[in-house]
């Protein structure tokens, strides 16, 4: 895969799958997910969008896995009996999937301040592609022109209007402010243990075009740097 392929898949849903929790349930103000101001202006469409482009099993089917994922049932998670015990814990006066402290991780695009969603994300779907890519407005049109235009791929750079998310992403949600946080999750090639490591998280939700597809589906002109 060259690495605008892998650039291009990258962290379909959001970037890291919790063990038990999704990490949410995080105390007030501490944590928040983390997009770059290059996606400011940008409007959220919604996985229905997505999954236009992104269900194709022999493209890497990357809907089809996020479904998959511990990330689409984020919300569902915040009903369990574990989400109530620890929102009680820490102090929260609503039920957990109903707390903005909480939703605002385990929503995508949720706004703890207005205690909202944008209005064409479904909270029940959870930690979408969007959390992790950004709004997709821009990056929608792109890709309608691409379905119907394939060779407009020689004057357009799919990946300018999408956020590549990195670790500094799933750490917005993913870190120690969490109550949920196990400093000991995850075990190193050295034997030590940390609470989140990059590596290993993402090999949990890979969700990768298979090698050269895009390439070929683009007649070579897919952007390889």
């Amino acid at each position: 895969m060259t690495k605008a392929s892998q650039k291009f898949c990258m962290g379909m849903a959001a970037v890291v799958a919790a063990v038990v929790l999704v990490a949410g349930s995080l105390r007030p103000a501490e944590a928040q997910p983390q997009l770059p101001d290059s996606a400011a202006g940008r409007e959220y469409v919604g996985n229905s969008q997505c999954k236009m482009c992104h269900n194709n099993d022999a493209e890497g089917g990357q809907f089809g896995k996020w479904q998959g994922m511990h990330h689409a049932k984020a919300l569902e998670t915040l009903k369990s009996d574990a989400a109530k015990s620890v929102a009680e814990g820490v102090g929260l006066t609503k039920p957990p999937h109903e707390a903005p402290e909480c939703l605002k991780c385990h929503v995508t695009g949720y706004d703890a301040a207005t205690a909202s969603a944008p209005s064409k994300i479904k909270l029940t779907e959870g930690v979408q592609c969007e959390s992790c890519h950004g709004p997709m407005s821009e990056h929608l049109k792109d890709a309608k022109t691409l379905k119907f235009k394939p060779a407009a791929i020689a004057d357009i750079d799919i990946l300018a209007h999408m956020v590549v998310p990195d670790e500094a992403t799933c750490r917005g949600c993913h870190n120690d402010s969490s109550p949920t946080w196990k400093a000991d999750r995850y075990t190193l090639d050295s034997g030590e243990t940390t609470g989140f490591d990059y590596a290993q998280a993402w090999a949990k939700i890979a969700h990768d075009y298979p090698e050269g597809v895009l390439e070929e589906k683009y007649d070579g002109q897919y952007p390889v740097d």
